[in-house]
């Protein structure tokens, strides 16, 4: 019996021992992967980004109702403040759908929808952008009798170079209204069909393939 136990002991302790080496080595290798995936994570991952951003928003809704108050409070020139007003809402939620895109950062079937309704208003805000610079002109005619006829400068610094030569026509200036109320009007469009795309599960944000 004792030379059996002996033998037992001899044999058994091998096993032990790389049963032990096993376990110690999966522990390893499970903390070395933990440690990967903890800095495969980005700066817009982290909880400090998150906080970060939702701080600024806070801020800046803040401040921007503050703003759209004042306005309201004082609402003596409407054909003008109701432009800004409709402009200044672009910060609230602009910011706010931002902040959920990046909460949302590994989902990309929620912060596509959040986008897109982020991409309709800011259609909506350049539509109002340009209604309010022509109020501020005092309407499209009088931009008309003014500039028509006159010299468009080249400058790099404005995107004007190559336009050199020419001169501002009716046709022109009804080219570049033209242009960006096309903006406003795909721009919607091409949210709406974003997310028909995501709910057929055939959307792939930036792949084009």
């Amino acid at each position: 019996m004792p030379s059996t136990m002996t033998s037992q002991t001899l044999y058994t302790s091998p096993d032990n021992d790389v049963t032990s080496h096993n376990l110690m080595t999966t522990s390893q290798g499970n903390g070395s992967s933990d440690d990967f995936a903890a800095q495969s994570l980005i700066f817009l991952q982290t909880p400090a980004a998150q906080g970060i951003a939702g701080t600024s928003i806070v801020v800046a809704i803040i401040i921007t109702i503050h703003q759209i108050y004042q306005h309201l409070r004082s609402y003596k020139v409407p054909n003008e403040q109701r432009w800004i007003v409709r402009i200044l809402f672009i910060v609230p939620i602009y910011s706010f759908d931002s902040w959920l895109s990046l909460m949302f950062f590994d989902n990309e079937q929620y912060y596509v929808y959040f986008d897109s309704v982020r991409d309709c208003y800011e259609a909506f805000v350049i539509y109002n952008f340009l209604s309010l610079c022509y109020e501020y002109l005092d309407g499209e005619g009088a931009i008309m009798n003014r500039l028509l006829g006159k010299p468009i400068q080249s400058s790099w610094i404005w995107c004007t170079c190559c336009l050199a030569g020419r001169s501002y026509t009716i046709e022109f200036l009804r080219f570049c209204k033209q242009g960006t109320l096309q903006f406003c009007v795909v721009k919607p469009v091409m949210a709406v069909l974003t997310i028909g795309l995501q709910i057929a599960g055939k959307y792939r944000d930036g792949n084009f393939s």
